[in-house]
């Protein structure tokens, strides 16, 4: 018997069911939002204290991540290959 956790088929099927199920809601996520983030004007977002240079990066990230949402769901294609951490590093802080 090895000590420590076992780890089988179940933990692997449960692993790759989990990763998969995380991507899709994260997308979901991401796609909610950016509805909300169309919906908001620039004074709305400035009345929160963000600059403009800051919206600009805001809104820029949610279209990448947007289109990267759809071409999961299979609504878009992108040709040719695009880097869709462009914006997405500049707001999590990642240079």
């Amino acid at each position: 018997m090895a000590v420590g956790i076992p780890y089988g088929k179940i933990d692997i099927d449960q692993r790759a069911g989990n990763l998969a199920k995380d991507l899709r809601d994260q997308l979901i996520e991401i796609q909610q939002f950016k509805v909300w983030l169309d919906s908001a004007t620039d004074q709305s977002l400035q009345d929160f204290t963000y600059t403009a240079a800051e919206i600009t990066l805001l809104r820029s990230a949610f279209v990448d991540l947007d289109k990267l949402a759809q071409i999961y769901q299979g609504l878009a294609t992108q040709s040719p290959a695009y880097d869709f951490r462009v914006f997405a590093k500049r707001i999590i802080g990642v240079q």
